[in-house]
């Protein structure tokens, strides 16, 4: 189950430790401000990247483990009006486990003039998580303008240090692989880099630091210099742009990790034996339970098949009281409904409530008890990033999800999911890799792609066009598989408005501003493994054109996905959608009295890339025009080397989708 926050949370957690030592705040040092040069004042624009509107002349990091901070500096030239944005600076910090400190800057006019800043830092909170605290210290820099150059820098402080496994490993009996973050350095910004300077120094000389370059081009190894520290120089990072259906930024941006070891590392034995650990650490809250064993006998008839008793375990899960799922309570309403820690398996269904992963927890140990195989499987959820093997890193382990052996099937389910049926992963579980957790069949596993049966969206309409080209009528439409649990996990803390507007917004997506949408019915909201329904009436002032005799209108009523996407030629990042998905329209439309067809856009029965399909027909029957629209989008994840095969698909289906319909009278007005 994808717990909400949990990967920010924990590389909050992550972080609080990564450099060792207590360490009390220094004095304010004064910046000993390097030089500007005359090329870089006389610099009018990035000659490797002309037309920016800045770029950052310079930028260094410098990690400290034995004092356990580390200073960051930010040299920016702006070129353009619009570079002035970058006078407005943010410092991103978790409170209580990051102190900011030392922070500096000076801007320096286009004549080499410096202007020290001596104005407000402000403080404010971007995302508050329990008991963590997303801040960012912000202050802005003033007059600047085309040929300023700004510089600012600051110093962070962790409050824990590394464990001391790292520090003495000689102390202790190490039986497999173990890692810990030494630095994450965000190299790669949304501004060119010319350079990136990089120093960590670690607490001992003797500490082993592996390094990964992720989305960066090749790097020398570097070498260690007399000081201790290790150095390294990037070059010419070109700005990381946004682009639409793109995968998330953490998948993409170009940064370097960096981790202690001890024991005997390799990335294949690190997976396997932090899951061996992991499962360590869960055993005994899935310790054999007279209540499981007691619930498993009595869910069974003698002749139920391995999948029945599969999946009635599935739905007996599913029964406990999805905790997580509901509003945040005061501690005064917590204390009054004394929900206490649940310890073990049998507390959970004993109780008949479960926190998080629990209920994933609770189905693996009735599962176990009913003789099938099955393990709790850590994953990377494909909504934050992409799991990487060769960087120990277990924050991208950020959602759970259960593998059971089904005879000769590999089943992976979700319980914990609210309204997950079973067969069916949140899309941003699937088709991703992760750890199983086993004292002996532990390792990295991966689950399985979705298809684009498994989330599919049908609309059926009926429609009467008036002579003044305003439409109105009804419009059922049924959600099935993901595209029903995206919307029930939005609806979950809803009130029936808070749904209805859910609904009425997704069919208002669909069709032209003008048009008014009004739902009139909705079935399935808190049901597991159904459909979702919902109907709606329709109206449409304007949805054809009146030209003398003739009504001209889109052959298409729905707005096309597709209508803004790819309009780009170019293309630097990957082309992301969250899964594969089918959309079927029925449309049946009453033609105006005295009004008949006079042309159609022709046919399109088979329409077929490598990654899609598109079938779209129209055809009168007396009075009606019934027009039918059939899409699938098999594939979801594209290179950019594959992206004119797939805007070149997309501009074909627009042709498609927007083609027109005429009808004319012979009647006299």
């Amino acid at each position: 189950m994808n717990a909400n926050l949990r990967r920010l949370v924990f590389l909050c957690l992550v972080y609080a430790w990564i450099l060792s030592c207590k360490n009390t705040a220094e004095a304010q040092l004064a910046v000993a401000w390097q030089p500007v040069s005359k090329e870089d004042l006389d610099l009018k624009d990035n000659p490797l990247d002309p037309g920016e509107a800045a770029m950052i002349l310079y930028q260094e990091i410098q990690t400290d483990s034995a004092k356990s901070f580390e200073t960051h500096f930010v040299r920016i030239k702006i070129f353009r009006d619009e570079g002035r944005k970058y006078a407005n600076v943010e410092i991103p910090y978790f409170e209580n486990r990051i102190d900011v400190d030392n922070i500096q800057a000076r801007s320096v006019k286009p004549g080499g003039q410096p202007v020290e800043f001596n104005g407000a830092i402000f403080d404010k909170t971007v995302v508050r998580a329990r008991r963590l605290k997303l801040s960012v210290k912000t202050f802005s820099l003033p007059d600047v303008g085309p040929g300023s150059i700004i510089e600012y820098s600051y110093r962070l402080h962790w409050h824990r240090g590394i464990p001391d496994v790292f520090k003495h490993p000689e102390g202790y009996i190490l039986d497999g692989s173990y890692a810990f973050p030494a630095a994450h350095w965000v190299i790669q910004q949304d501004l060119f880099v010319r350079k990136t300077h990089l120093v960590i120094r670690p607490f001992s000389p003797s500490a082993h630091v592996e390094i990964r370059a992720l989305h960066l081009p090749e790097v020398s190894p570097p070498e260690r210099q007399p000081d201790g520290t290790f150095q390294f120089d990037v070059q010419n990072i070109p700005a990381f742009h946004e682009e639409e259906q793109s995968p998330p930024e953490e998948a993409l941006q170009g940064r370097m990790e960096l981790f202690y070891l001890a024991g005997y590392y390799s990335p294949q034995g690190y997976w396997s034996d932090m899951a061996k650990r992991e499962f360590g650490e869960i055993q005994k809250f899935l310790a054999k339970s007279k209540s499981v064993h007691q619930e498993v006998g009595r869910l069974f008839a003698a002749d139920d098949s391995p999948e029945t008793k599969l999946r009635k375990l599935y739905a007996r899960a599913q029964q406990i009281r999805y905790v997580s799922y509901e509003p945040t309570k005061t501690g005064k309403e917590l204390k009054r409904e004394n929900l206490k820690p649940n310890k073990t398996v049998d507390d959970v269904l004993t109780r008949g409530y479960g926190f998080a992963n629990e209920i994933n927890m609770l189905f693996v140990a009735m599962a176990r008890e009913a003789g099938f195989n099955a393990f709790l499987v850590r994953v990377a959820s494909r909504n934050k990033g992409e799991f990487m093997e060769n960087v120990p890193d277990p924050s991208q382990l950020d959602a759970e999800v259960v593998e059971v052996w089904l005879d000769s099937q590999v089943l992976f389910l979700d319980p914990a999911t609210l309204h997950c049926p079973f067969g069916l992963l949140p899309w941003e579980e699937s088709d991703t890799q992760g750890i199983r957790l086993d004292g002996y069949r532990a390792g990295v596993v991966r689950t399985p792609r979705a298809s684009s049966t498994d989330a599919v969206l049908e609309r059926r309409a009926s429609f009467k066009l008036n002579q003044d080209g305003s439409l109105q009528g009804t419009l059922d439409v049924t959600f099935l598989g993901q595209e029903a649990l995206d919307l029930r996990l939005q609806g979950n803390d809803q009130d029936e408005a808070g749904r209805r507007k859910i609904l009425e917004d997704e069919a208002k997506s669909w069709l032209p501003q003008q048009a008014t949408v009004k739902m009139t019915s909705a079935a399935g909201w808190d049901e597991t493994g159904t459909p979702l329904k919902a109907a709606f009436a329709i109206q449409h002032p304007g949805f054809a054109t009146v030209t003398g005799r003739r009504l001209t209108f889109p052959l298409v009523l729905f707005e096309p996905l597709m209508k803004t996407l790819f309009e780009s030629s170019r293309r630097e990042n990957p082309v992301y959608f969250d899964y594969g998905f089918q959309q079927l329209d029925e449309l049946k439309l009453d033609l105006p009295e005295g009004y008949q067809v006079e042309s159609l856009p022709p046919s399109e029965q088979g329409s077929e890339a490598r990654f899609a399909s598109y079938q779209i027909s129209a055809e009168q029957k007396g009075a009606e025009l019934k027009i039918s629209r059939h899409f699938v989008l098999n594939d979801y994840r594209f290179q950019a080397s594959q992206y004119a095969e797939l805007r070149g698909f997309y501009e074909y289906l627009r042709t498609l989708d927007e083609g027109m319909a005429v009808l004319h009278t012979l009647a006299v007005k």
